[in-house]
C-alpha cells in the first residue's frame, strides 16, 4: 500500500523575471518529520524552478503515483510486509479502509446516467433510458460474477450504486487477475485507476459531509498552525455529529459458501460496524 506517517509542507523558491516566485508543497515520509520536509522541500523547489523557466507544471491526476495526502488514523495487523489494513481520512473528511488483500469493489453507476449500454454486467444496472435497474437485477448479476469466478461476496447498497467486498480469497491490486475481475463487475473505472497507482483496495467509512448538509473541511491536511489544527477540529465535531443520522452503505445479500479468508474476519466487521451496514438509516 501507498501510504505515508509522516506529512508536512516546506518552501521552495526562484527567481523569475519579475521577481522570486514562492512555492509551497507537501512532503511525505515513512521514516521521519525531517525526511518527509526534505521531501516537500525538493518539491517545491523543483516547481518554482519550473514556473521561473515559463514551463508550467505538468497537471497530473489526482491519483498519482505518490501516496495520497491522508493522515493515518488506525493499522490493522501488521506483519513483515506492513499492516493488513490502515484507516486514513480523506481529502474531504471521511474516514476509509484501506486493505493489502481484502478486495472491495466500488460500483458507482447511479450518478452517472448513460443511453444503451453494452452487454455483461453493466447491463444489469441502467434501461436504456438511463434509470437505475431494480436492486434484484444488480444482486442477481454480482452473483453470477461470484458463482463464475468461485468467489464469495457480501454485496451492499451505497447512496451512489453498490459495493462489493470479496472474503474467501485474497487479491493483490494491480495484478491482471484482480483488473479482470474489477471490469467483470464493471467497477468504477476511477476506483480501478486508484487501486492500481495506490496499490490497495478502498471503502469509505463514513459518509459524505455534502451529503449531510456540511461543506468539506476548511483546511487541509497536512495541518502546519494550531490555527489550522483547531480549525479542522471544529468542523470534525460538527461532521461526528451530523453522521450519526446517516449511514454509510447497507448490508444487501451473501453469495458462495466458501469461508472467509484468514485475517478477514476483523476487517469485515469493523467495516460493517464503521459503516452501519446493518441499519435502516439513510444513505450518504
Amino acid at each position: 500500500m501507498k501510504l505515508a506517517r509522516y506529512w508536512t509542507r516546506a518552501q521552495g523558491e526562484a527567481e523569475g523575471r519579475s521577481g522570486p516566485i514562492r512555492v509551497t508543497s507537501r512532503g511525505w515520509s515513512n521514516d521521519s518529520l525531517q525526511a518527509a520536509r526534505a521531501v516537500a522541500r525538493d518539491n517545491a523547489q523543483r516547481v518554482a524552478e519550473k514556473i521561473a523557466s515559463n514551463h508550467a507544471p505538468s497537471q497530473r491526476y489526482p491519483y498519482g503515483d505518490r501516496p495520497l495526502p491522508e493522515p493515518v488514523l488506525r493499522e490493522f495487523q501488521p506483519d513483515r510486509d506492513g499492516p493488513a489494513a490502515v484507516v486514513t481520512r480523506n481529502v474531504y473528511g471521511s474516514t476509509v479502509l484501506n486493505t493489502r488483500d481484502l478486495m472491495f469493489v466500488d460500483i458507482d453507476k447511479e450518478e452517472k446516467p448513460y443511453g444503451a449500454l453494452a452487454s455483461g454486467l453493466a447491463s444489469g444496472f441502467r434501461s436504456l433510458f438511463g434509470k437505475p435497474a431494480p436492486a434484484q437485477t444488480v444482486l442477481t448479476e454480482i452473483q453470477a460474477v461470484a458463482e463464475r469466478n468461485s468467489l464469495t461476496v457480501r454485496a451492499y447498497k451505497t447512496a451512489a450504486g453498490y459495493r462489493v467486498l470479496i472474503t474467501n480469497r485474497a487479491f493483490e491490486a494491480g495484478e491482471h487477475r484482480t483488473e479482470d475481475l474489477l471490469s467483470q463487475f464493471s467497477a468504477d473505472p476511477l476506483y480501478v485507476r486508484l487501486c492500481r497507482m495506490q496499490e490497495s483496495f478502498r471503502a469509505r467509512l463514513t459518509p459524505k459531509p455534502w451529503r449531510c448538509g456540511l461543506s468539506v473541511p476548511p483546511v487541509t491536511f497536512p495541518f502546519e498552525t494550531p490555527e489550522a489544527t483547531s480549525r479542522f477540529q471544529n468542523w470534525e465535531r460538527d461532521y461526528t455529529s451530523a453522521i450519526q443520522s446517516y449511514a454509510t452503505c447497507r448490508y444487501m445479500a451473501s453469495f458462495g459458501s466458501s469461508p472467509m479468508a484468514s485475517g478477514f474476519e476483523e476487517l469485515v466487521q469493523y467495516h460493517d460496524q464503521e459503516t452501519r451496514a446493518a441499519s435502516l438509516l439513510p444513505l450518504a
